[in-house]
């Protein structure tokens, strides 16, 4: 296996085991040998992989006493470098996620989203709201070409969507394209989230594509400032 993706595969394996309970917010890491040789790994490796969880908030280091798992933080970090989904994202710092309010309905397709999906059929949406410890603390639509949803959603939806784009159609997501926006007063769909949600709020539009290049599914997603934290690595 690559070096990258050996120590993405061992940040990967921190971070489930954190997820699961096994090692809790506040506790002290096993030492850099213990750790490399339980992971099969180097050092430099396991440092690799111990540096991107510092970068994320997951980890903190205390000169000359240690790595620990940081508690729980006051923001979901969003690290927009990695495609990950709303309720993977909450799960990820210690966060009970769930969903309310699902809506699934058929309509015509906006301008920006024939551009933006490339078809002139109706398009069938997925609006709901997440939680966070039953906080509210985003607001989407997953917006699918209808050729593509088809009859899939009838039955109703919960959970990840990317997950159910594997199941049930088949379709993995590779990459998403991101727009961070600003949002306004004036728009229906602004002040509906505003009224949801609360305070001040940030819009992602991201338009998901699949392995061959094909658009899937279009999502403005609102997020709750105060709840959200984004970054991005720049090398």
């Amino acid at each position: 296996m690559e070096k990258k993706l050996l120590y993405i595969h061992i940040k990967e394996e921190i971070e489930r085991r954190i997820n699961a309970g096994e090692i809790k917010p506040g506790e002290k890491l096993p030492s850099e040998p213990e750790l490399a040789k339980a992971f099969e790994v180097s050092r430099p490796t396991l440092r690799e992989s111990l540096k991107m969880l510092q970068r994320e908030g997951t980890l903190i280091s205390k000169n000359g006493v240690g790595t620990y798992v940081n508690e729980r933080p006051s923001s979901i970090l969003n690290p927009l470098n990695k495609l990950r989904s709303l309720g993977e994202m909450i799960k990820s710092v210690g966060y009970q996620e769930s969903e309310t309010d699902v809506k699934i309905y058929t309509r015509e397709a906006e301008p920006e989203w024939l551009e933006k999906l490339g078809t002139a059929d109706p398009v069938v949406v997925l609006e709901r709201i997440r939680t966070a410890d039953d906080q509210k603390v985003a607001f989407y639509y997953n917006i699918f070409p209808r050729e593509i949803a088809a009859d899939h959603f009838e039955a109703g939806f919960s959970g990840a969507i990317f997950d159910f784009l594997r199941s049930a159609l088949g379709i993995r997501i590779a990459y998403a394209m991101t727009e961070i926006c600003a949002v306004g007063s004036t728009g229906e769909r602004d002040r509906k989230a505003a009224e949801v949600l609360g305070g001040e709020l940030l819009l992602l539009k991201q338009l998901h594509f699949d392995a061959d290049d094909r658009p899937v599914f279009y999502s403005l997603d609102y997020l709750k400032s105060s709840a959200f934290k984004l970054f991005v690595k720049r090398d």
